[in-house]
């Protein structure tokens, strides 16, 4: 396993260099590391997705063929900017599907709260802190308050099937909790710095 210091003597090399980051490597990494990182290489530096991101990558390749194909086109490295680390680590939000050119996002951060939605995520709160069982809008709401987040990177976390998802987002808006924003365009004020 490199140290950050055997990162920053291999990015440092005068030849373009892509990281190929295990797991492990990437979560061993603190936040002041990725700091340093980042400061020092900005997101001109591509990295490989780790294993544990390919592995969604695959699942959403099977599961949603065309949104594979929005995302990565003719990628079969799968590189993604330096930028994206800090979600790559274990419990992070994973590579973001939030810029997809020909089909509709389903990116959500807490800005895309309606006045109902933050009232529902009190009680959702208050509930989960209870212990009580929460349906699956009220967890995707927990995991929105949590770090933003693709439906499809809950769906996969959660074993729930897009179908079932895309019903669920479709609910809340309904509802006014949340405010869907189906074009990158659109998408692009909520997405948090």
């Amino acid at each position: 396993m490199r140290t950050l210091a055997q990162i920053q003597e291999t990015l440092r090399t005068d030849q373009p260099v892509i990281l190929d980051l295990t797991d492990v490597e990437i979560d061993s990494l603190s936040g002041r590391d990725i700091e340093l990182l980042q400061a020092e290489f900005g997101s001109r530096v591509l990295m490989r997705l780790p294993p544990r991101e390919k592995e969604f990558m695959v699942w959403l390749k099977q599961e949603d063929p065309s949104i594979y194909e929005d995302l990565w086109e003719d990628d079969e490295d799968l590189l993604v900017s330096l930028s994206f680390l800090p979600s790559l680590q274990k419990g992070g939000s994973g590579f973001a599907i939030c810029e997809l050119a020909f089909h509709d996002n389903y990116y959500f951060t807490q800005r895309h709260f309606k006045p109902h939605g933050v009232e529902a995520a009190r009680g959702i709160l208050a509930k989960a802190e209870k212990g009580e069982e929460l349906s699956i809008g009220e967890v995707l709401m927990f995991e929105i308050l949590r770090a933003p987040i693709d439906l499809w990177h809950f769906c996969h976390r959660y074993g729930v099937p897009l179908k079932k998802g895309k019903e669920v987002v479709r609910e809340l808006v309904m509802h006014e909790w949340l405010v869907h924003l189906k074009r990158s365009e659109d998408l692009a004020a909520y997405l948090e710095d």
